[in-house]
């Protein structure tokens, strides 16, 4: 069984499958992100409530067996029950969701501080651009725990043990380091504060071109449309960030791969396969939109 559930904007994929299911969202436009601007309306309980009980059953029976990674693993479970703390009232009669929701936090934080600890992250650079790079996505959930102050003295923990790996890595490709930089600057730790501006003066200058993107490359989660979305979210973590796509030259080369890619035509058969927010058209398009904003601000 596979579904679906499209909001105005953003996309959550839950799919179902006989093992287990699994979560995958679009990070910018998390259920909770939606209610608060007003994109989604209602109560995020009741419109999320088949997620959760899903999710509950999931989490409680099999974490143990679970993946680490953000795709298929503890931390995209994470990712969603973080949001949905985020946006639980503190008063009752909702205060019982709330503390069950943090339970469910904290039961999962323990297990991704375990797993990390016992090197069951692929922390190890892809040789690739790719978003689902355990590293950036550990240290984006590590940002979100800290901004809810769970567990404050555990984080602090989580942090300084990963410290060692982060400030003796520069990736070798740029998304890879773009990446980084995102999940870097979600912790916003001040020991890493140096280490954050090399990455940043590092892609600063960069064209599309050094990123090496295939000519098929387009997908959310290892083209270009990814770089789109991540250059964008990096502008809402780092004040001075240049963007990427603020160059014009590079609007122009992003335009000029996304009309020679060969995709298109390799989809012609069968375009009902791409219409997924990770790899295929949705997420393509969305990327798009960003880029049309940045060509023509006044229709945003």
């Amino acid at each position: 069984m596979q579904r679906n559930i499209y909001y105005k904007r953003g996309t959550i994929l839950f799919t179902k499958t006989r093992c287990r299911p699994h979560l995958t969202m679009d990070w910018p436009e998390l259920p909770g992100e939606l209610i608060k601007r007003g994109y989604l309306e209602g109560n995020a309980d009741e419109l999320l409530m088949e997620i959760d009980t899903i999710l509950f059953k999931v989490i409680s029976e099999k974490t143990n067996e679970l993946e680490f990674g953000l795709k298929r693993g503890i931390l995209g479970y994470l990712i969603y029950i973080l949001d949905r703390v985020s946006v639980q009232p503190k008063n009752a009669p909702e205060k019982v969701n709330s503390e069950i929701f943090t339970s469910l936090a904290v039961l999962l934080i323990n297990r991704i501080h375990l797993m990390a600890e016992e090197n069951r992250g692929n922390f190890t650079e892809p040789k690739e651009f790719n978003l689902f790079w355990d590293l950036p996505n550990y240290l984006y959930v590590l940002g979100e725990i800290n901004r809810l102050n769970i567990m404050p003295n555990k984080t602090r923990q989580m942090i300084r043990n990963i410290s060692p790996l982060l400030l003796s890595l520069i990736p070798q490709n740029l998304g890879n380091c773009l990446s980084l930089l995102y999940g870097m600057s979600k912790v916003a730790h001040e020991d890493w504060s140096a280490h954050t501006r090399l990455l940043q003066e590092k892609l600063n200058s960069a064209s599309i071109t050094s990123f090496r993107l295939a000519n098929k490359s387009l997908y959310v989660e290892n083209g270009l449309s990814g770089l789109i979305l991540l250059d964008k979210q990096v502008g809402l973590e780092i004040d001075d960030w240049k963007g990427l796509f603020n160059d014009e030259k590079n609007v122009q080369l992003a335009m000029q791969h996304l009309e020679k890619s060969e995709y298109w035509r390799a989809t012609e058969k069968n375009p009902e396969n791409e219409m997924g927010f990770i790899y295929g058209i949705t997420g393509i398009h969305y990327a798009l939109l960003f880029l049309k904003q940045i060509k023509d601000p006044q229709h945003e």
